[in-house]
């Protein structure tokens, strides 16, 4: 049965910052005014799970909300993944590596390292190629950890946050992480550069739970907005003390459907509809553009042309500053939003052929996902029970556990098989690399950080006040 690795969280942070050994908290120096300029390179990936563009542009278009600031700092695009799996393994999959699922094969949401030793990613190309990169991920779901993970290189600082009393409180938690972080980058005496995955999630289990046309859902969107306002600020922040800018891209993986049901994983425009918000440090003369021609799969190449790290020549996405095409369709609409609006309304489904062998692939790929989820809530119903010590019981309870573990495990790894063998004579993953993996592996910095005893608990944080003067 598939198993994800426990992840650093909470304090661990605080080992993160660009070659120091801050705490969390009010970095060093952080209060006193810089004397000094950084020529680091600071790049900055938020996802934001599950997310429609357009109850973006209903519920988050105003001055309280970091998706409108970013669109007014940058470029922003309205994309489709029309003719591709919308679901969140895949989708974040192609994110991370810039190759579409008929490249990396991901099907569903049950982590498998293998495609991303073929396919590296953002954090294997910048750890091998540049490994003086500081990278790290923040995350509360730990699939997103699992790919930061995965293949020989990979990410430098892994922190998973776990679930607190809600979804709207871990992605809080998430925030204040991403924040420490960035703030922690103003005392950076060796120009280190950063490049962090901000991840967040309570938009799409608001989706899950209530249907992506609910209250719950739009409010889901405003959170995450206010959380964004709050990162773009700690930026602009440390930018103001050592000059330093960030480039910073902003995305989602799929949309969602209105109602409550299966919620994602088919192809109807509010599924496929995605966006892409990118503002380059330094480049202001495209404030409050718009550019159609953007796509998740260019994220990963504009990361690392960021960093000059070379490009794979089997990448789907292009970098989005650099590729003429794209450069190209920037476009200063009168009104941003209605034009955004205007382009979602443009996309559509992709041909039957395509609608039914897509849905055929997430409706297959869906069961051993399913199967794993009832076997692991079965496991940790037994666990609790293993844990309350009663006599005769627990030992029993444990002898189950023992059981289901076992045939639970043979049975998902069983059907999950079978189901990427039929998602392969759909298209899935039937395209092979034309570049050679990655040569050599490498370790974590301090592997005894990452090791699967530690709990780490999430500290509170807050903005510490500033004197730019």
């Amino acid at each position: 049965m598939t198993s994800i690795k426990q992840f650093l969280c909470g304090t661990a942070v605080a080992s993160m910052v660009a070659g120091t050994a801050a705490a969390v908290g009010t970095p060093m120096g952080l209060s006193r005014t810089a004397d000094w300029w950084l020529a680091a390179e600071h790049v900055l990936l938020i996802g934001v799970d599950g997310t429609n563009l357009s109850k973006i542009l209903e519920y988050a278009y105003n001055d309280d909300s970091g998706f409108k600031l970013a669109m007014d700092q940058g470029i922003t695009g309205a994309a489709t993944e029309v003719n591709h799996t919308t679901i969140s393994g895949p989708s974040w999959s192609t994110i991370l590596t810039g190759v579409w699922d008929d490249k990396h094969g991901v099907v569903n949401n049950l982590f498998r390292p293998e495609p991303y030793d073929k396919w590296p990613t953002v954090f294997n190309m910048l750890e091998y190629y540049k490994p003086e990169i500081n990278t790290s991920v923040i995350a509360d779901w730990d699939y997103i950890n699992g790919i930061a993970g995965a293949g020989g290189h990979p990410v430098d600082n892994n922190v998973f946050v776990p679930f607190q009393d809600s979804w709207a409180a871990t992605d809080a938690a998430v925030t204040a992480q991403t924040i420490a972080q960035i703030l922690a980058t103003a005392d950076n005496p060796d120009d280190i550069s950063n490049f962090l995955f901000s991840y967040q999630v309570q938009v799409d289990e608001a989706g899950h739970g209530f249907g992506g046309g609910s209250a719950e859902y739009a409010q889901a969107v405003v959170n995450v907005g206010a959380n964004i306002k709050e990162i773009l600020d700690a930026v602009a922040q440390v930018k103001a003390l050592t000059g330093d800018d960030w480039s910073i891209i902003i995305t989602t993986d799929h949309g969602h459907q209105q109602s409550l049901g299966f919620g994602h994983g088919f192809q109807s425009p509010n599924e496929t509809t995605q966006f892409v918000i990118f503002d380059q440090a330094g480049h202001d003369a495209t404030d409050g553009s718009q550019n159609l021609n953007y796509s998740i799969a260019d994220i990963t190449p504009t990361i690392l042309a960021l960093f000059g790290v070379p490009m794979r020549s089997d990448f789907d996405g292009s970098p989005m500053h650099l590729d003429p095409n794209i450069v190209d369709s920037t476009v200063v609409p009168d009104d941003l939003k209605q034009a955004l609006l205007s382009a979602i309304a443009m996309y559509g489904y992709p041909n039957i052929g395509n609608d039914i062998m897509l849905g055929i692939r997430t409706i297959v790929t869906s069961i051993p996902y399913g199967l794993n989820l009832v076997v692991t809530e079965i496991d940790k119903f037994l666990q609790s029970i293993v844990d309350q010590d009663i006599f005769l019981i627990s030992g029993v309870a444990e002898f189950l556990q023992q059981v289901v573990q076992f045939t639970g495990g043979l049975v998902v790894d069983t059907t999950d098989t079978l189901a990427r063998g039929i998602a392969y004579l759909t298209g899935s993953g039937v395209i092979a690399p034309t570049d050679p993996p990655l040569p050599g592996g490498s370790e974590f910095t301090d592997p005894g950080l990452l090791g699967a005893d530690h709990d780490f608990a999430a500290p509170e944080l807050s903005l510490p006040d500033f004197d730019v003067a």
